[in-house]
């Protein structure tokens, strides 16, 4: 839920980053530009925060716990821009090697707070 929570508020953020890496792909419809950046953000930010916290916070069936909350966004990046869905594997891989990197230093420098936490 917190990862949820958090992409709301970082959507627009993301949405940015998307229309700066694919120039065209936002705006020229109905709705605003930082309406379609929103839009096309919040998926790029689950990912990004939904596979980073839970790789963050490690445990057994982790890949479980990813996949389980990504399927209705994985539905909706398809149908909302399947010609670019190679950006939210990007970012997922990425979230994905930046929260191995924090476990590890986390478990390294603070083992009382990774231990009570997973």
């Amino acid at each position: 839920m917190l990862a949820y929570v958090l992409a709301y508020f970082l959507a627009f953020y993301f949405g940015i980053l998307y229309g700066y890496l694919s120039p065209g792909s936002l705006g020229g419809s109905f709705i605003s530009t930082e309406a379609a950046e929103w839009i096309a953000g919040f998926p790029l930010a689950s990912v990004f925060l939904i596979v980073f916290l839970l790789h963050l916070i490690g445990g057994r069936r982790v890949w479980w716990w990813i996949i389980t909350p990504l399927i209705p966004i994985v539905v909706f990046e398809v149908v909302l821009d399947p010609l670019h869905i190679y950006v939210p594997i990007i970012l997922g891989l990425i979230a994905w090697g930046l929260g191995i990197v924090a476990n590890k230093t986390l478990r390294k420098f603070a083992p009382a707070f990774m231990a009570r936490i997973s």
